[in-house]
């Protein structure tokens, strides 16, 4: 006989349900009520079966709903009721959630109850219960009081909305005891939940205890509750069994994994491993993570079991002496034990194609006489001052600054991409050494840098920390206040970059750019069609440098933008002065690089803005792109081109035949040149593969209707060869050198352009 009795000598579940039985004549809610005594009876989590009794029971007494509430006090300590578990017949919407203080029977206290019962028709309810009761679609309700334990917990609400029923003696006594037999599981829940002592001990012990099953995806199936203590509800963890592993760091995760199959697979019984794992915070702490196998009585693995321990403090410690041990103790800088450790990480992702670095070797100058003369606490608050000063030029946390004892120091330049960068680093930190230092007196020192650049070809980190020490030990023997590479052609090509980098800033303020044209002519008669502007440096120690050599400059050093935007005010304004002189230039047109164009939000708009400021309509300017501008133009931002001929503009594909896409290009987009380079023109002979392609461009052009111009025609014999392709336009020193603004209007005023036999133009 089923027996669920307590010690307390309450009336017991199992006399209510013997004595309810009996009396009850309809089957379905006997069976319901004797089924669900049973699983009650023998259920080690009782909770988590009631919603498929209250599902049992509304089926057997043919209600819409069946609902537990639960009585919760607010901060006031007014009673409210909270829902707990509900069922509801198919078609049938939940009820409106039931607010305000008191429960729903204690809001009509006039109502007849049956030992604490109320059933009544909603119509025959008093305000405000017969609000509530219409709000969610009632025409009868039975409520039920719980109790746990001697005190009241709640109720159980049967809503009927179909029919207004009239509830039984029999129905009420019986679903009385339902009632009772949740409350006995409740009490029974709670004391094993409040008085056994291992799941007391477990809740206030730093130690986590879990189980996973044994086969993958090893879902987690129990979780100790003092998981919460780092924010989590471990029914929530347990309601997405595999949500742990997101848990773990990155870093571990592939490690805890290999733990678990090793375990499952039979490899290992158990294994002791550190790992990270995060907090509801988003914060990572360190646990020993013990796990092992739990197997039946055939030896087959059941679980995997285990128990975390929280050594956070323990590894916090051993950080700060870590962090002790890899620190300088005057600058507070990483020393050379943590710098090593930096430099074999970025050497290591660059072997494996990540981005190139370098290093910077820098000593300072007679350091050794400054704490001779003003004494060595001196010394180390000038040590203090350069650290502070190398810090602020770090770009945020990507390069490396360390110590490496006495007056030396070492950068770690990441994500480089031309040595220029390098060297462009190395002067500004010579600059910014060379500025005085004021510690309580003006004290004055520089340095010397050796800088170390990655390839390929280096076997290792020792390898080029010796070329770095070599190019220090170079900068200070040839006169120190300098820096030098590790080769000489690195030296002499970037220290002319870097130099060149900051005269041309300068070059710009300074009105030392200046712009020449080229005319481009039409071959039968010497007429003029068009100039192209082109950018001259008159250097002033160098002379003239063309822009072959500074726009690279320009582009690496950021100079680009500032550059083009000068070079098409200065087209625009020269357009301006010649109309106003009476003349009527052909369209001027300039080259325009990828490094403009990688602003494309900005280019185009600043384009417009000069056109209209110099009143120069868009045709009267032409844009120049080579392939190569073309694809990275395209490949980043397919819409200024659209963008560009929108406004009107031109464009001419220059340097044509030299890339890879030339004919997808003229399929794509429309273009208004074709500019043959001069590579071609250059070696042309009969019969050779320059005079091939000159004619398959000039062919190619007039199937699609665009001009073509061949660039770089310097003899007779040149022009004679582009003449018998078909080339109808050309332009190179034959006809003219570019040549000043003053020098091209006189060619203007003459409209042709007509060389002797020697290549030179009529004068």
């Amino acid at each position: 006989m089923v027996q669920l009795s307590d010690d307390s000598g309450r009336p017991t579940a199992g006399d209510a349900a013997r004595r309810a039985v009996a009396s009850v004549g309809d089957d379905a809610i006997r069976r319901a009520i004797a089924v669900s005594a049973i699983e009650l009876l023998h259920s080690p989590g009782p909770e988590a079966l009631i919603a498929r009794i209250l599902e049992r029971i509304g089926q057997a007494c043919g209600v819409s709903r069946v609902q537990l509430y639960e009585d919760k006090r607010d901060p006031s300590g007014a009673v409210a009721p909270a829902l707990r578990s509900a069922w509801l017949a198919p078609n049938v919407a939940a009820a409106p959630q039931r607010s305000g203080s008191g429960t729903l029977a204690g809001q009509a206290p006039s109502l007849p109850a049956q030992d604490g019962a109320v059933a009544l028709l909603a119509r025959d309810a008093p305000e405000p219960l017969r609000g509530v009761l219409s709000a969610a679609g009632v025409k009868s309700v039975l409520m039920m009081p719980v109790a746990v334990g001697g005190a009241r917990y709640g109720e159980v609400h049967f809503d009927d909305c179909v029919q207004e029923r009239a509830w039984s003696a029999a129905e009420i006594d019986a679903l009385r005891l339902l009632a009772e037999m949740i409350g006995t599981a409740i009490a029974r829940a709670r004391d094993l939940q409040e008085f056994s002592d291992i799941s007391w001990v477990i809740d206030h012990s730093p130690v986590i205890l879990y189980r996973i099953g044994g086969k993958a995806p090893f879902p987690m199936t129990y979780i100790s509750r003092n998981v919460r203590r780092y924010g989590y509800d471990g029914r929530d963890l347990l309601s997405s069994p595999c949500r742990y592993q997101e848990l773990f760091h990155p870093d571990d995760l592939p490690a805890v994994m290999t733990t678990i199959t090793a375990i499952a697979t039979g490899e290992v019984s158990e294994v002791i491993r550190e790992r990270r794992l995060r907090d509801a915070d988003g914060n990572y702490i360190w646990f020993e993570d013990r796990a092992r196998g739990h197997y039946g009585p055939g030896h087959e693995l059941l679980e995997i079991e285990g128990l975390l321990v929280d050594i956070s403090e323990r590894k916090n410690s051993e950080l700060k002496l870590e962090q002790i041990s890899l620190a300088d103790p005057v600058t507070g800088l990483p020393n050379r034990k943590a710098f090593m450790a930096e430099l074999e990480r970025a050497y290591s992702a660059a072997r494996r194609g990540g981005p190139a670095f370098a290093i910077h070797y820098i000593d300072l100058d007679r350091f050794k006489d400054i704490n001779d003369v003003f004494g060595h606490s001196k010394g180390d608050e000038l040590l203090k001052a350069v650290a502070d000063r190398l810090r602020r030029m770090r770009r945020r946390n990507a390069d490396v600054i360390a110590r490496f004892g006495g007056d030396e120091f070492v950068v770690l330049q990441s994500e480089i991409s031309d040595p220029a960068d390098a060297g462009a680093l190395a002067a500004r930190l010579l600059k910014a050494i060379e500025e005085p230092f004021n510690l309580g007196m003006e004290i004055h020192t520089t340095a010397s840098i050796g800088i170390a650049v990655f390839s390929p070809e280096v076997t290792g980190t020792e390898e080029m920390i010796k070329q770095v020490d070599l190019a220090l030990y170079r900068a200070k023997d040839l006169g120190r206040n300098q820096f030098h590479f590790h080769s000489e052609a690195l030296d002499a090509a970037t220290i002319e970059r870097v130099m060149l980098g900051g005269d041309l800033q300068r070059a710009l303020d300074r009105g030392e750019l200046q712009l020449n044209f080229q005319p481009q002519v039409e071959i039968a008669t010497g007429r003029i069609i068009g100039f192209e502007a082109l950018a001259r440096w008159n250097h002033p120690t160098k002379g003239p440098i063309g822009p072959a050599r500074f726009v690279a400059i320009a582009e690496s050093n950021g100079t680009i933008h500032r550059l083009g935007r000068w070079v098409i005010d200065a087209v625009c304004q020269q357009i301006s002065q010649w109309r106003a002189a009476g003349l009527k230039p052909p369209p001027v047109s300039f080259n325009v690089s990828a490094g403009q164009l990688r602003g494309a939000a900005e280019f185009d708009r600043e384009l417009a803005e000069r056109l209209r400021h110099w009143s120069v309509g868009p045709k009267a300017v032409e844009i120049e792109l080579t392939e190569t501008v073309l694809m990275e133009t395209t490949q980043r931002h397919r819409d200024i081109i659209g963008r560009l001929y929108s406004l009107g503009v031109p464009i001419a594909i220059d340097d044509f035949g030299t890339g890879y896409s030339s004919l997808s290009y003229l399929r794509t987009y429309r273009v208004d040149h074709i500019k043959v380079a001069q590579e071609f023109i250059k070696d042309i002979k009969p019969g050779s593969g320059g005079i091939a392609i000159v004619r398959a461009a000039i062919s190619l052009g007039r199937e699609l209707g665009i001009p073509v111009i061949a660039e770089g025609v310097e003899t007779r014999f040149q022009l004679d060869l582009v003449k018998e392709a078909g080339c109808q336009f050309v332009q190179g020193f034959y006809f003219s050198p570019p040549v000043p603004a003053d020098r091209a209007a006189e060619l203007l005023q003459r409209g042709v352009v007509v060389p002797d036999e020697t290549g030179k133009p009529a004068s």
